[in-house]
């Protein structure tokens, strides 16, 4: 199966940046242009429609993510959801994370009036949460499933082992870049809130996202769900984006998505392996499970050289990243490498 006609960024560039942004497919395109004659032609009746679709809306997107639609809302980005989630924790909470975790999860934590304790970035990463656990009693760990950089995974089971032995911790996730990259259940996850923007790897353009929160989440924060949803929507909504992301949802399940998954494993694995086979480690390439992003240390020099033929990747940190997706194929990773091997010296 090949996407070629329906993402035609595909056709003047080798994209392997779906970390930084998800393509736009024809079938998006088509759907947001016809679904915003509906504002042009009926003014008000498009907002009334859309507050009366707005719990199909939490419901599409929790059958996608296995939630229940009470506990899953619509918000326009990953920003604002992590703020909703961090506002309800109380002055003082005790607060784990990753100091060198995306910028936006970073700041949020750290502009409010939390104990703040950071950790660094290594390949044992579950070893040193499990010893801070041992030293303080937290409120929360706040954590990326994928780390932005160089794509560390965290392991599920290890957040199981530590929910089981720390009951009261509040476990919240950052999804945006795992979420479309694998199956995700929320109910059978260990995490107590996920929040998730939609432009990366659920290719739903911009200016959407959800936050799903757990039984655990509000029974431990006294929270109800109907305050919660007020908050959320104390104003209007991004319509465009709200529907937008609807449409993705059911365009990746129409596509197979259990199959578009598997695909995408075998692409970032057959990545890895060609990046390996010609001196070049992938950082942390022997964690189990991988993510679909694929990172080398290296200088920006070598980005500025791919650019220059065609390739479309990133910097991050020390990091050239490359981050594929189903539209991806293996004769791009050959491309990759062969001009890889040609033009620059490792």
């Amino acid at each position: 199966m090949t996407f070629d006609n329906d993402f035609p960024a595909l056709k003047s560039s080798t994209y392997f940046n779906t970390a930084y942004v998800g393509l736009m497919s024809r079938s998006l395109y088509e759907f947001r242009s016809n679904f915003e004659k509906n504002y042009l032609l009926n003014a008000d009746q498009y907002k009334i429609d859309a507050y009366d679709r707005l719990d199909q809306t939490h419901a599409s997107i929790a059958a996608f993510i296995g939630s229940r639609k009470e506990q899953t809302y619509f918000v326009s980005n990953f920003s604002a959801g992590i703020r909703f989630v961090l506002d309800i924790f109380p002055k003082g909470s005790n607060v784990l994370y990753l100091k060198d975790d995306y910028h936006s999860l970073v700041e949020a934590l750290e502009e409010r009036d939390f104990n703040h304790f950071g950790l660094s970035i290594e390949e044992r990463i579950e070893e040193k949460i499990g010893q801070a656990l041992t030293q303080n009693k937290f409120h929360a760990l706040v954590i990326s499933i994928v780390q932005f950089t160089h794509g560390l995974k965290i392991d599920f089971d290890f957040l199981h082992h530590i929910k089981e032995k720390y009951p009261k911790l509040l476990i919240v996730g950052d999804a945006t870049q795992h979420i479309g990259t694998d199956l995700f259940d929320f109910e059978s996850s260990p995490f107590d809130a996920v929040v998730c923007s939609g432009y990366k790897w659920l290719l739903a353009g911009f200016g959407n996202g959800f936050i799903a929160l757990s039984d655990h989440f509000f029974a431990e924060t006294n929270l109800s769900r109907e305050d919660f949803y007020q908050k959320v929507f104390s104003g209007h909504f991004n319509i465009l984006g709200a529907a937008s992301l609807v449409f993705a949802l059911e365009y990746l399940k129409a596509n197979d998505f259990e199959k578009l998954v598997e695909k995408n494993k075998v692409l970032s694995q057959n990545l890895i392996s060609e990046l390996t086979n010609i001196g070049w480690i992938p950082e942390y390439h022997q964690r189990k499970p991988q993510s679909s992003i694929v990172s080398i240390s290296t200088d920006e020099a070598v980005l500025n050289q791919l650019q220059d033929q065609g390739i479309r990747a990133s910097y991050r940190g020390k990091y050239l990243r490359f981050s594929m997706h189903f539209y991806n194929s293996n004769e791009e990773i050959e491309k990759l490498i062969t001009l890889l091997k040609q033009s620059i010296t490792v």
